[in-house]
């Protein structure tokens, strides 16, 4: 199991709480509605617990298997997760086989604008899924990683191109709008695993019914 948590904006977050909260009470019809069928069955045909055991086992089998297929839906992860397979597939990530990230520090990914996200989603994603997210997003950027890291060699580490640096001279001379220009392109190529899985997550949403606002 792969733990990410992706930030979001509080409408997003909210309306998939709302959307997985439909979900879980329609998998508690399922249940009551097996459940229901079981003691008939059990109450017409006399079956020893031992058989009645056996049917429970075989509804959690049911279950698992509705869950896998994106049937029954009634968790975060659940809910998303068909929608990011999907994005996966469509990326053409899923065919390809991905080298493992390199082991890295710990902080702000590379790209990441000063978005205002107010909220957090926690998604238990299958390792293989997890995973895959992680590698691809990883060596697809790779490139324009780059190029970025060697625009702010040049520019320095401010979105604005001033250096962090309290010993450093103000010369008075930045980048100009064509150097922000391209470092803007530069960052909208990086794909980052929060930018897939907010996608992932409207896409769950908008087949749901549920759009963001």
């Amino acid at each position: 199991m792969r733990v990410l948590n992706v930030r979001v904006r509080r409408p997003m977050a909210d309306a998939l709480a709302e959307a997985v909260e439909a979900a879980r009470e329609v998998e508690r019809r399922w249940w009551t509605e097996r459940r229901k069928e079981l003691a008939r069955r059990a109450a017409a045909e006399d079956l020893p617990v031992a058989a009645r055991n056996q049917l429970i086992d075989a509804l959690h089998v049911e279950f698992d298997r509705l869950r896998e297929a994106g049937t029954l839906v009634g968790t975060r992860t659940a809910y998303v997760l068909p929608a990011l397979r999907g994005l996966l597939d469509e990326r053409g990530w899923t065919a390809r086989r991905w080298r493992p990230v390199p082991r890295q520090r710990r902080g702000r990914p590379w790209g990441t604008h000063d978005e205002v996200f107010d909220a957090r989603v926690a998604l238990h994603l299958p390792e293989d899924v997890g995973e895959l997210l992680v590698r691809a997003c990883y060596w697809t950027s790779r490139p324009a990683v780059a190029k970025l890291q060697a625009w702010y060699d040049q520019h320095g580490d401010h979105w604005r191109g001033h250096l962090h640096n309290p010993a450093a001279r103000w010369r008075g001379a930045g980048p100009s709008h064509a150097d922000l220009r391209e470092r803007e392109l530069l960052i909208g190529q990086v794909i980052t695993t929060g930018k897939v899985l907010r996608q992932a997550i409207e896409c769950a949403l908008t087949k749901g019914g549920k759009v963001e606002t």
